[in-house]
């Protein structure tokens, strides 16, 4: 690598066909779970494959979305109104436009500092499904009981029970809609402009100038997960370009304004609506001052210590080495800066989103800085890239069908619910209380009806306004804003104090829940939240006896008779034969719907209690 060379690794035609390929090959993975679920069930209908797309796509549809994910938000957007106002083509295209764009972001970024074509192929197949590939933590691929996350957790356990986070994951993340999908788009890019600054000296390309500024100016708005250590990266090497003089350092300073005029008006946005980006950072931060050990963490310390070393001896001072350096590092001070400042926010979604391709990108920088010392010793034959290439390709066909067989069972009792509700009448559907038997899958029905339908217990709702967490001196939890929808989800799946009490008290045991996510925080009740560190088991525990206490008030009052005063719906897989009426609610059949054999029933609920105004035979 030369310094004042016009532009060493530039792209051909050549590349430009490459690269398309990998997108393409990319965009079409993402889009064949849509087809494929399309063609099971005999109509075009979008396929969730990740966790909470459902929660965040209604969040964009109601407006709600905090400003962290505005910019996923606009994306959406903009292919909703290209594909005429159709959620389900909007989000099919989707999980192709997007893993699209990071794939050729991603060979944009890894063509700066790979010069033959196969390595660059390569790389960007394992930049795009990096998180994947090398966490541990994506149990669609790492399905061996002997390498994956699990058993990572035992040995590093062996040391302390707590400093592995809860990072598994069922889905390639590239793949879950929009986030992070779009904010990879920004990082690669990011990552390729800052590295290309680096290996041109005094670069003056407007395009590449004008696009720094632009993606730098966009990250506040990025997912924060992916975005905000892409900024600090920039931040870095702003300092390296400054110390070295460099053109290039102006549009980095520029758009690093530009992203502090963006968070400004970003506090705007917050307090026009939606979840407040402060408010969420409240709930989740914790306090902790253990070392957080996975194998990016092992990666970065080891990689950035022998590079750092390299560079010394060596007297390296080339601004590439810095941004490499940089990315090395900067998995093992997101996950253990809590040692010097004693706060942590989330290590899991740091392991799962930013760390493993932010690393690899260090690495493969790392590696086009040494590679003129050490010519001979770095080669590897172009057949051997290719053979990686395809058995990349391979590993995450193979995970994306096993990710798609995971979650076919929830996308298939989601449609026969809205084919079964569309066969009640009408009104009577729209006006209606609706509760279903399985109630984590309201937000996905509420996507695909485009909350058409009163849902009663709904997940989305506890996403969008967290539950405050318990003070430190608190023996117990305070009465929930969501506690009397929970109430009248027992209350009408016949769930009897007692049984509610044997529920929660299993739940606390395993600190987590459905259940719990409706009456405590995150952090104080789902031990993920706080990287299975600070959840406050005795206080959940010193708290069932007055939430049972309080349903059975509910259970005694006025309050359950109002259920009743409109039209009432249930909604399980439970056929009528199964379905016997309760000692206070009556389920009569009204119909059914059906989607690759899964059949939803739709009941109509009516009381049996005199004081609700039930009528004696």
């Amino acid at each position: 690598m030369t310094k004042n060379c016009p532009l060493p690794y530039a792209w051909s035609r050549a590349d430009l066909l490459a690269a398309g390929l990998v997108a393409t090959f990319v965009g079409i993975l993402g889009l064949w779970p849509h087809l494929q679920f399309a063609g099971e069930i005999g109509e075009f209908r979008y396929f969730q494959g990740a966790y909470d797309e459902d929660t965040y796509v209604l969040s964009w549809l109601l407006g709600t979305l905090r400003s962290t994910r505005a910019l996923s938000g606009f994306a959406l957007s903009t292919i909703y109104r290209i594909c005429a106002s159709s959620l389900d083509a909007t989000l099919a295209a989707s999980d192709f436009v997007f893993p699209f764009l990071a794939s050729c972001a991603a060979y944009f970024a890894v063509s700066q500092v790979v010069s033959r074509r196969s390595a660059r192929i390569l790389a960007a197949l394992m930049l795009v499904f990096a998180n994947d590939l090398f966490s541990l933590g994506n149990l669609i691929l790492w399905t061996s009981g002997q390498f994956n996350i699990s058993r990572f957790s035992q040995i590093v356990g062996l040391v302390h029970p707590k400093l592995v986070p809860s990072y598994e994951t069922s889905f390639l993340a590239v793949f879950r809609t929009p986030e992070p999908q779009v904010s990879f788009v920004l990082m690669f890019l990011t990552l390729g402009l800052l590295a290309r600054f680096a290996v041109v000296i005094g670069i003056r390309e407007r395009a590449a100038l004008a696009a720094a500024v632009i993606t730098i100016a966009l990250l506040p708005i990025g997912y924060t997960f992916v975005t905000l250590p892409v900024a600090a990266i920039a931040g870095g090497f702003l300092l390296v370009q400054g110390y070295f003089r460099q053109v290039s350092a102006i549009p980095i300073a520029v758009g690093l304004l530009g992203a502090a005029l963006v968070s400004l008006s970003a506090v705007y946005w917050d307090h026009n609506g939606g979840q407040t980006t402060t408010g969420m950072l409240a709930g989740l931060t914790y306090p902790t001052r253990l070392p957080i050990i996975t194998p990016a963490v092992i990666g970065s310390l080891t990689f950035s210590v022998a590079f750092g070393i390299w560079m010394i001896l060596r007297g390296c001072r080339e601004p590439l080495a810095f941004l490499a350096l940089g990315c090395l590092v900067m998995p093992l001070v997101l996950s253990n800066q809590q040692i010097v400042t004693g706060v942590m926010f989330s290590a899991r979604d740091w392991e799962r989103t930013v760390s493993y391709p932010v690393l690899l990108f260090g690495v493969v920088t790392a590696l086009s800085v040494m590679a003129p010392s050490y010519t001979t010793r770095l080669s590897i034959p172009v057949p051997v890239l290719w053979i990686c290439s395809a058995v990349i390709a391979v590993v995450v066909v193979q995970a994306e069908k096993t990710s798609f067989l995971a979650w076919r069972a929830n996308n298939l009792e989601s449609i026969a619910i809205v084919r079964a509700l569309q066969a009640v009448d009408a009104n009577t559907a729209s006006q209606a209380s609706l509760v279903l038997d399985n109630a984590g899958i309201a937000p996905m029905l509420q996507v695909r009806t485009n909350n058409r339908y009163n849902v009663v217990l709904t997940f989305y709702r506890v996403a969008m306004d967290f539950i405050p967490n318990m003070a430190p001196e608190a023996r117990s939890a305070d009465p929930s804003r969501y506690e009397n929808e929970l109430f009248e989800h027992w209350f009408r799946t016949d769930v009897s104090p007692e049984m509610a009490e044997k529920l929660l008290g299993a739940e606390i045991q395993q600190r987590a829940g459905p259940n719990l996510s409706y009456l405590f925080s995150f952090r104080d009740a789902w031990y993920p939240a706080s990287d299975n560190r600070k959840v406050r088991q005795a206080e959940l525990e010193q708290s069932v006896a007055p939430i049972i206490e309080r349903y059975r008030g509910y259970l005694s009052s006025p309050a359950r008779c109002k259920v009743f005063e409109r039209p009432a719906l249930l909604v399980r897989t439970r056929p009528p034969r199964e379905t016997t009426p309760g000692p206070r609610i009556d389920n009569q059949y009204v119909a059914e719907g059906s989607a690759g054999g899964v059949i939803a029933y739709v009941y109509r609920q009516s009381s049996r209690e005199p004081e609700c105004g039930a009528s004696h035979d």
